[in-house]
């Protein structure tokens, strides 16, 4: 296992409506070779959020009970094409991308009830629910872009602030509207 790679170009697309459907035929693989390990398979990232521009990735977070039971899940998952790139126990979170051939999904493996099972699917929901937070995001996005056509790492680490921000509002408003995981 290597830590995460930030290498090759960043091309960021518009939205793309083959994105739900590409996440409904890896989701339906994944549960298929997974079975009752995945208590949750979401998908998450900007493909998921309808208009917003994006890498043309589709991110699926699945949720296990114990993200450091890997042999619960790691013969399974990277038997679909996929190979472990980075694996976070600290944070219970691992990253697994295609072991050969484009990037086209990335998979993200934690714990049910970890803290980033919340963040992933709070900052998809509120995007969805305020689209001037997902227009403001997808500016951003394509300003970092430009600016960082080939360096993956500074574009991540420049949209920080900004997506630290809109968590902090997503919070607001799921203590506003009563959203959490369960209910979602």
């Amino acid at each position: 296992m290597t830590a995460a790679d930030f290498r090759g170009p960043l091309d960021l697309v518009d939205y793309d409506e083959s994105w739900p459907a590409r996440f409904t035929y890896y989701r339906d693989e994944l549960a298929d070779v997974l079975g009752d390990v995945a208590l949750r398979i979401e998908h998450i990232g900007s493909t998921a959020v309808p208009g917003l521009a994006a890498k043309n990735v589709v991110d699926i977070l699945i949720v296990v009970r114990d993200e450091g039971a890997t042999e619960l899940y790691l013969p399974q998952v990277e038997s679909t094409g996929l190979l472990l790139n980075y694996r976070d126990a600290a944070a219970t979170w691992s990253f697994f991308r295609p072991a050969t051939g484009p990037r086209n999904r990335h998979i993200h493996i934690t714990s049910k009830g970890s803290s980033h099972e919340r963040v992933q699917l709070l900052f998809v929901d509120f995007l969805r629910y305020h689209s001037l937070a997902a227009d403001a995001y997808a500016a951003l996005k394509r300003r970092l872009a430009v600016r960082f056509p080939d360096n993956r790492e500074a574009y991540t680490g420049a949209k920080t602030e900004f997506i630290v921000d809109m968590l902090d509002r997503a919070e607001q408003w799921a203590a506003e509207t009563g959203w959490t995981l369960d209910e979602r």
